[in-house]
């Protein structure tokens, strides 16, 4: 019966935690920035409808570059995510889902 076996020494073990910290970190980080954009997104449609608007900002504006930034991301996307080992992603996951 083969068992699961871990790494025999700590630095290989501390490498494994801080992998997934690391990915929990930023999936917290990535969840916290894109509320607090879509806050900002909904601060700016509600003071243009009662007519405050911030110099050189509009709605519009806003929505080309969210969709440019987007279009640029999915092209990265696969080569950001080819190196990345399993344990980042699953801290990625849950920082993003519990974060």
């Amino acid at each position: 019966m083969t068992a699961f076996t871990l790494p025999s020494s700590y630095q290989s073990i501390i490498y494994l935690i801080l992998t997934f910290v690391d990915g929990l970190l930023f999936g917290i980080a990535i969840k916290k920035g894109i509320v607090s954009f879509v806050l900002f997104i909904i601060g700016v449609f509600i003071a243009t409808y009662v007519g405050i608007s911030l110099p050189g900002i509009s709605a519009t504006l806003l929505i080309s570059k969210l969709v440019n930034f987007l279009g640029y991301i999915l092209g990265k996307a696969p080569s950001f995510v080819v190196g990345l080992p399993v344990l980042f992603l699953v801290g990625l996951a849950l920082g993003l889902w519990k974060g």
